[in-house]
């Protein structure tokens, strides 16, 4: 209950900072055909930095956004205690534990949301890069669909951030074994959909961009 307090505290508090902030203009590859609003899904994101769940978590408001993130903010107690009232699920890359795979598919069957970065690091070049396949596993276990996002990056005052969404995937369709973690094959067939489908997106938003510049 404590954390729910401080959330909503946190997130009503800095409401009217995030409308410069990021002045944020939102696109669907079919909006009819993505529910952000109801059931359990898995956002999946390419990754600038710390401040993509940041406007992330705005983009879903009021709904909570849980979040797959490094293990480093969990090391300092203040900083624990925060990510943990956002709803923080740590994936500890120093021990290579897989537990965030448990705990993220037991959130999405609670019909909740949560976000994951496949890059598994910030971008140097504001080019998208290698995913790494446990958000397949995620969404698998927890048998809920994949919601692609891209995000232009341009956050700051007097800018304005562009986010692009696309349609939600089903991964079953890629996985036909009963494994509770799929075959490499199945991974890698699932991987190279989204992933083109994420760069097709990227994309599609640049166009749009383009598009409404022109206006």
């Amino acid at each position: 209950m404590i954390y729910t307090f401080f959330r909503l505290l946190g997130m009503l508090t800095g409401y009217p900072a995030q409308l410069l902030f990021f002045k944020r203009r939102t696109y669907y590859e079919d909006k009819a055909a993505t529910d952000l609003r109801h059931g359990g899904k898995l956002i999946i994101c390419n990754h600038f930095s710390v401040v993509d769940y940041v406007m992330s978590a705005f983009l879903v408001f009021p709904r909570k956004l849980n979040v797959v993130c490094a293990e480093f903010p969990f090391k300092y107690p203040i900083a624990r205690f925060g990510m943990r009232f956002f709803g923080a699920i740590q994936a500890n890359r120093q021990n290579r534990s897989m537990r965030f795979v448990d705990e993220s598919a037991a959130c999405l069957r609670k019909g909740q949301l949560v976000q994951i970065f496949p890059e598994g690091h910030n971008t140097p070049d504001g080019k998208m890069h290698e995913f790494k396949r446990s958000y397949i596993v995620i969404a698998h276990r927890a048998k809920v669909p994949i919601v692609p996002m891209v995000t232009d990056g341009n956050y700051g005052l007097f800018k304005r951030t562009h986010v692009i969404i696309g349609r939600e995937i089903d991964v079953s369709q890629f996985i036909t074994s009963t494994r509770r973690t799929p075959t490499r094959e199945e991974l890698e067939r699932a991987n190279d959909y989204i992933y083109a489908k994420m760069l097709a997106l990227q994309e599609e938003l640049e166009r749009r961009k383009t598009k409404k510049a022109r206006r």
